[in-house]
């Protein structure tokens, strides 16, 4: 079982094991026109989202966080799959955020902390749909390396493969964690 069952707890937001009563709210993000643009398709009903979550708090080396405000609203959701120890590599799989920027950054600082520091991981393996340049530049400022391209016909654009290091994203992180106390110095 891969549940991860600490807080991760940050300045903006925090993240927690996704839970069997969370299908309903992320059944409605995943269904979302505008936030699911670039994933494959939602599930079919709040059931089959159950189902999903059951199946991934039950498949070892996957992780599904919940990301939460500081007044308990559910604003997104982040996910880790095939952590592999004797590779020490995991890949950085679904991200969805309805919160700012910051909170964005930040929720995705704690999840390459969480990679890095308590799954012991070197390296992080992404994947992201070339149309989605918001999620490209956030990963290209976090550190990550490009590593190749496959056309996907399904978006009818280039999927972009990268890595992210363990050295790279330390750098990069002083960048982010800079930005989000100059966003939190001013409340």
């Amino acid at each position: 079982m891969a549940v991860y069952n600490k807080i991760l707890l940050g300045k903006t937001v925090k993240m927690r094991a996704i839970e069997e009563t969370d299908a309903e709210i992320t059944y409605n993000m995943r269904n979302n026109v505008e936030k699911s643009k670039f994933l494959n398709s939602p599930p079919g009903s709040i059931q089959e989202q159950r189902e999903y979550i059951i199946k991934q708090r039950n498949t070892p080396g996957d992780y599904y966080f919940i990301i939460e405000d500081f007044n308990g609203n559910i604003i997104g959701m982040k996910a880790f799959y095939g952590y592999c120890q004797e590779k020490k590599s995991v890949e950085s799989g679904r991200f969805m955020g309805f919160g700012n920027q910051i909170q964005h950054i930040e929720a995705l600082v704690i999840g390459f902390d969480f990679a890095f520091d308590i799954l012991g991981v070197n390296k992080v393996i992404m994947t992201v749909i070339e149309r989605n340049q918001s999620m490209y530049s956030l990963q290209k400022r976090m550190g990550a390396k490009e590593t190749g391209r496959i056309y996907m016909p399904e978006f009818g654009c280039d999927s972009i493969h990268s890595e992210l290091t363990r050295d790279s994203y330390l750098h990069a992180r002083k960048k982010a964690e800079k930005l989000i106390e100059r966003f939190t110095g001013r409340n």
